[in-house]
């Protein structure tokens, strides 16, 4: 459909999606075409144009969800119309005959549905991106670290909550090569998990992962411990 062959009907359709930005370039054209050539439409334009700024009160903005408003230049010319077009609707002076208007759709009938369907538009555009940032959101992480002077083993846990409870990274320097080591979760209450076991085959600084089912928040802090019960090192979780 060309802009020529754009009628009302179609083009109120689309206007809450222009004043959004969410229409393809050619459409944009067409309905940007229609309304500059139509009061009717242009009105209506007018009506629901602040409706974007509902996305600025809401927990997202037009920015989060890459919206391309529509240019000022066609808003402007629609309000400059409406202002037009209550000038000439204002009584004439006694001895001149009234100027004959252009006939409109009363506006009045179209208003509420149209402005529903923009505002059901700009609620679906901030619910569907709210949840899909809250799909796409990397789960919130905290850190761990400490050190003994005493031994020179220090480490850092980094944590990473999930449904089943916590992951966890542990970087490790200083264990003594040939130790048996294990990392071990203490929780709030008292509650004492073994995460993750290994040898210290190495030298210098590990890796070591593991798991845990208590959750990140009622985790107090770290032990990591040898088999005959030596704690080489405690590391406290603060929030």
């Amino acid at each position: 459909m060309t802009a020529a062959q754009l009628d009302c009907a179609d083009a109120e359709i689309a206007l809450g999606a222009l004043v959004l930005g969410a229409l393809d370039p050619a459409e944009r054209e067409q309905v940007e075409a229609h309304v500059a050539s139509c009061p009717a439409c242009a009105a209506a334009l007018a009506e629901i144009a602040p409706l974007p700024g509902l996305l600025h009160r809401a927990a997202l903005s037009p920015a989060d969800l890459e919206l391309q408003p529509a240019p000022q230049s066609i808003l402007d010319g629609a309000l400059a119309r409406v202002r037009a077009e209550q000038t000439a609707a204002a009584p004439a002076p006694v001895e001149a005959a009234p100027a004959p208007l252009a006939p409109v759709v009363p506006l009045r009938r179209r208003r509420l549905p149209l402005l529903a369907a923009a505002a059901v538009a700009v609620l679906a555009l901030v619910l569907g991106a709210g949840w899909w940032q809250s799909q796409h959101r990397a789960p919130a992480t905290m850190t761990a670290s400490g050190a003994s002077v005493a031994n020179g083993v220090k480490a850092t846990v980094v944590m990473t909550p999930t449904d089943a409870g916590t992951t966890l990274d542990l970087t490790l320097a200083g264990v003594t090569p040939g130790e048996h080591c294990s990392l071990v979760a203490v929780s709030s209450n008292g509650t004492h998990e073994v995460t993750s076991t290994w040898v210290a085959n190495y030298e210098g600084e590990a890796t070591i992962t593991g798991s845990t089912g208590i959750s990140l928040a009622d985790i107090e802090r770290f032990d990591i411990t040898t088999p005959d019960g030596t704690t080489l090192l405690q590391v406290p979780v603060t929030a």
